[in-house]
């Protein structure tokens, strides 16, 4: 899709907004960009996707009016915490949306990459990454104005946060601005802040779960929180369980990730 000039969005000059109109999916268009030699910062983004993307490839539907985002890093730290970045990700979305709407909304993350708000789910968060190009990219997709139709439990922005003021537009620009302080911080103080305010808004320990991994390898046990490098500690009979936010997002796994 051809790329049109960017609605007026006020973020961080780090950032180097990219607006695509129409596009089929904001992450492959992130990722042809970041192939190309697209610098660090770009933030590819669209209020509308055909064919949205969720882990191991399913399908998330996107209803137009959302915010649909990919921003490009090209990681000088150690790739062995870039799946911290999800981590922080989400926070830095649920601490933008949480200065957008009315007070005492409800607003909870599920480990590593999920947000609701007023107990529905509104938004997700993914990686991808190709180390050989030096390249991650962090993607967000928030259903803002609309919600989903084919998902039971999918809500929207505008129906559970109270105000009717928020857009994409705005929301992309809250997101990137708490992204960047939450990202700052974690460079000079490590995961410490980040698992602290993930914790403040999750589940609390012995909430029981269950997921899928890679291979259709499902998890099921109690929650004990998420340690000091964002991985989920799970009570499993009667075992602890370490599940690394890379494992859950299928992506290339380091060695002693999981215990």
């Amino acid at each position: 899709m051809p790329e049109r000039d960017e609605p007026a969005v006020q973020i961080p000059p780090v950032f180097e907004p990219v607006y695509i109109h129409g596009t089929v999916n904001v992450a492959e268009h992130a990722a042809h960009l970041a192939g190309s030699g697209a610098p660090e910062g770009t933030l590819v983004w669209s209020d509308s996707q055909a064919e949205g993307r969720a882990r191991f490839g399913r399908s998330w539907e996107s209803p137009d009016r959302g915010l649909y985002a990919s921003l490009i890093l090209r990681p000088e730290f150690d790739w062995r915490e870039a799946d911290q970045v999800a981590l922080i990700g989400l926070v830095s979305l649920g601490t933008g949306i949480a200065s957008l709407v009315v007070p005492m909304t409800e607003l909870r993350y599920r480990w590593p990459n999920g947000l609701l708000v007023g107990g529905t789910r509104i938004g997700g968060i993914w990686l991808e990454e190709d180390r050989s190009a030096g390249w991650l990219t962090l993607t967000l997709s928030v259903n803002v104005e609309n919600r989903p139709t084919s998902i039971f439990d999918g809500g929207c922005l505008l129906e559970e946060g109270g105000n009717p003021e928020i857009t994409p537009e705005l929301l992309l620009e809250s997101f990137s601005r708490q992204f960047l302080a939450w990202l700052n911080l974690w460079a000079e103080e490590g995961l410490s802040s980040v698992v602290k305010e993930f914790s403040g808004r999750s589940d609390p320990p012995g909430t029981p779960v269950a997921f899928l991994l890679g291979n259709n390898q499902r998890i099921a046990g109690l929650l004990d929180g998420a340690d000091g490098r964002g991985r989920l500690q799970l009570q499993v009979d009667e075992k602890r369980r370490t599940v690394s936010i890379r494992r859950f997002l299928g992506l290339p796994e380091q060695t002693g990730d999981d215990a």
